[in-house]
């Protein structure tokens, strides 16, 4: 038998007082016996496959992790040279508000910021937790990347170097930790994550205001849009997390308006034992409206 159900719907059920339902469960992928009052693991007492997550939880895990992963613009810092600099944050910051993961023992985090003007762009390494900072010019370049970062010796990326609790909610944990991350220090036409909007609901139909609506405005339950579809809408459009065997999915469905208008699906895909996912996309609709930075 497969357990197939929305944190909400179960929320619910274990509300009605039914006798047949004597466990509520919370978003870490965990459940509290009603009656012994204590918490178990889902893993060890019901087969799953699938997992869904409100939305505004998901929201506010992003925008703490903003928050976490901030840093003045450039025109606050206006000695800063340009290019690839070491940059002071403590990248623990961000990884803390991520409170289902954690790095693994033995590892240290190094940043460094790009600045052009008012762009940016950011990488963030682990390194041996014994590792001095190096300095970018003294690293290694990584030539068929952009903006080819410096990679310190050693290094490995950050989520190679995260390990977690197993629950669901820490898989979804990992796929925003991985894409804040990858937003670190991005600014002006270094930013690509932060205008994107991850929603719940299917898309709406019909005629738009205007051409931007408020892109940046976390929380978007149900993109309006006249929409070209390309692929079937699926069944859910929640933020969700799917097990099969030893492999975990979590599947995002995004609205993206820089350049283009897209609706998206995104699907994160983790080996067991591992928090750094190898990502699939499938384009689902387009739209008509875009901006450029």
């Amino acid at each position: 038998m497969e357990l197939c159900v929305s944190s909400s719907e179960a929320e619910s059920i274990a509300q009605s007082g039914s006798p047949a339902c004597l466990v509520r469960f919370d978003l870490r992928g965990r459940e509290t016996n009603r009656v012994t009052g204590q918490e178990d693991d889902l893993y060890s007492l019901k087969p799953m496959s699938s997992f869904s997550f409100p939305l505004s939880r998901v929201n506010r895990l992003r925008r703490s992790a903003a928050r976490a992963r901030g840093l003045p613009p450039p025109f606050e810092r206006p000695g800063q040279p340009s290019g690839w600099v070491a940059s002071p944050y403590d990248a623990n910051k961000l990884v803390g508000v991520f409170d289902t993961l954690r790095l693994k023992a033995g590892f240290a985090l190094h940043a460094y910021e790009y600045r052009s003007g008012g762009d940016g762009n950011g990488i963030i390494w682990a390194v041996p937790a014994d590792a001095p900072l190096i300095l970018p010019e003294d690293c290694p370049k990584l030539e068929g990347m952009f903006l080819s970062p410096p990679r310190p010796l050693e290094a490995v990326p950050l989520m190679q170097a995260i390990e977690g609790d197993g629950s669901p909610w820490s898989y979804l944990s990992a796929s925003i930790l991985c894409r804040e991350a990858g937003e670190f220090a991005a600014s002006w036409h270094g930013a690509r994550w932060t205008s994107q909007t991850i929603f719940s609901k299917a898309p709406r139909q019909g005629e738009t205001r205007s051409r931007l609506d408020d892109p940046w405005e976390l929380g978007e339950d149900a993109p309006l849009g006249d929409w070209t579809w390309e692929h079937t809408a699926p069944s859910s459009w929640e933020p969700s997390f799917v097990e099969s065997g030893a492999t975990r999915k979590v599947v995002l469905h995004i609205h993206d308006m820089l350049g283009g208008e897209v609706v998206y699906r995104a699907t994160d895909t983790y080996a067991s034992g591992s928090y750094d996912c190898e990502t699939t996309t499938t384009v689902l609709c387009t739209g008509r409206r875009a901006f450029v930075y």
